[in-house]
């Protein structure tokens, strides 16, 4: 969700928002951003098994040990916010909600507006 909010912020629009959010593998992505995604990925799902590996593969995609570095700030940061907002059963506050629904209220329009498709809503927002 960070990268979709970063979407909105530098001028992407809320339908590609929407995709991403959906299944990033389907976008139209760079080389360098579809490395670190996957990495993102993996440190999530399953962080025991990154390694020096995973780090190189950044490099050689051009992310500089700095961006690596903030990525992976980004990821744990997020993964701990996640855990410890299910974990105590927290809710959702509601100008959240109201701000999910609104963006994808929004690409449905635009969806409409260019013939194509939705894409699943994983999240339940709709």
């Amino acid at each position: 969700m960070a990268h979709a909010e970063y979407l909105r912020q530098e001028g992407g629009d809320d339908l590609e928002v929407e995709h991403i959010k959906s299944d990033w593998r389907q976008m139209d992505l760079s080389g360098a951003e579809r490395v670190m995604l996957e990495w993102v990925e993996k440190l999530t799902l399953t962080p025991s098994s990154c390694g020096q590996a995973d780090v190189d593969g950044m490099r050689l995609a051009g992310w500089t040990d700095r961006d690596v570095l903030d990525i992976a700030q980004v990821c744990a940061y997020f993964n701990m916010r996640v855990r410890i907002v299910d974990g105590l059963g927290l809710e959702v506050d509601e100008w959240q909600i109201v701000r999910a629904k609104a963006g994808a209220e929004n690409a449905a329009k635009l969806a409409s507006e260019r013939g194509v498709e939705m894409p699943s809503d994983l999240w339940n927002v709709r």
